[in-house]
């Protein structure tokens, strides 16, 4: 019995030993970004509301179950960064966004949009219903800031 607490904390230390990090994935093995760059405007909580997404496709999401430095589940998915334009306190404000890409039980693609201001920070959901069209809703995590429904169309290039 001693020899199985000592043989597990030895495969525990193992597993936590500190080595240098895996390399992210291959683009190859996550699938391509849809094309949601440009400038898309709208209403969110009945104020104005603005996202501009760059045309640069990215990999999020670092969580996962982890042995060591080795993901075993989890993994990254398609994103999109931009800029989110929101009224505040009665005033637009700018901040940097960064969002992921998934599906909802419609099957239709899913933009989750999460950008950091100095008040704090905004989220929004938002579905595409359709080619050029966003709906969804969103919260601030201040009481001032905008939440609730969120429409969105892309502004012609």
């Amino acid at each position: 019995m001693r020899w199985a607490g000592i043989l597990l904390a030895a495969v525990f230390l193992t597993a936590c030993a500190v080595q240098a990090p895996l390399p992210p994935p291959p683009s190859s093995q996550v699938a391509p970004a849809p094309d949601l760059a440009g400038t898309w405007r709208g209403t969110w909580g009945g104020g104005p509301v603005a996202l501009l997404l760059t045309p640069e496709p990215i990999e999020v999401g670092t969580s996962g179950v982890y042995l060591g430095n080795y993901e075993l589940l989890g993994g990254r998915r398609p994103g999109v960064t931009g800029v989110l334009t929101s009224w505040i306190s009665g005033a637009a404000v700018s901040s940097r966004a960064q969002g992921w890409l998934g599906s909802d039980a419609r099957g239709r693609l899913v933009l989750v949009v999460q950008s950091e201001t100095p008040d704090g920070t905004q989220r929004l959901t938002l579905a595409r219903v359709a080619e050029n069209q966003l709906q969804g809703s969103g919260d601030s995590s201040f009481r001032w800031g905008p939440r609730g429904p969120a429409e969105l169309t892309r502004q012609p290039r």
